[in-house]
């Protein structure tokens, strides 16, 4: 497999929720496209407590896991950090799932405004599978899921407003992927 394209993927700067002329329409139109299965997987890290008013953290807080615990999974993944020879569990990592539907779309905004990175893809793993491999979050990058045969397209959202895509190239068409993508965003 040629990992050159999954390890660079695509990456697309400024996309920001909230903001004026917002783009978040076109991102979801992305997805919509490239997304091919009935279910996401998602890999949540840190809430973002910067970027949001208390209002927004607060509301989100609570309507992000009351949609996935009602609509498919939502669970917290203790992680245990070594620094300077001593060991601390931390719960930053999050994972959830939901089906691929317009709510899932809806959702999306306010989770990538939610959380200081999110990565989601449609899965070809078990749920046991990707809630352990992501516990591994930071030995790894995103691409590893497509190197490892977890998935064929994945997207990823940090807080600076950074969107990536990342894909198989045996699966997808490097040219015509960015094609697609320019056409879409045009």
């Amino acid at each position: 497999m040629n990992n050159s394209i999954i390890k660079k993927g695509l990456i697309i700067k400024s996309v920001r929720y909230n903001k004026a002329n917002d783009p978040m329409p076109c991102f979801i139109e992305v997805i919509q496209h490239f997304t091919k299965g009935r279910e996401f997987f998602f890999g949540h890290y840190r809430t973002d407590g910067i970027n949001l008013t208390g209002e927004e953290w607060e509301k989100y807080g609570k309507e992000i896991p009351e949609y996935f615990q009602a609509n498919g999974r939502y669970d917290s993944l203790v992680m245990t950090v070594e620094k300077r020879g001593k060991t601390k569990e931390v719960g930053e990592l999050i994972v959830g799932s939901a089906p691929v539907n317009d709510s899932i779309y809806e959702m999306l905004p306010k989770i990538f405004h939610y959380y200081l990175e999110t990565i989601f893809f449609c899965p070809k793993i078990d749920w046991k599978t990707f809630a352990q491999e992501y516990r591994g979050y930071m030995k790894h990058g995103a691409s590893d899921f497509i190197s490892k045969g977890y998935t064929d397209f994945l997207f990823a959202y940090v807080d600076s407003g950074d969107f990536s895509i990342s894909f198989n190239p045996n699966v997808y068409e490097v040219d015509s992927v960015c094609e697609e993508i320019n056409r879409i965003l045009s």
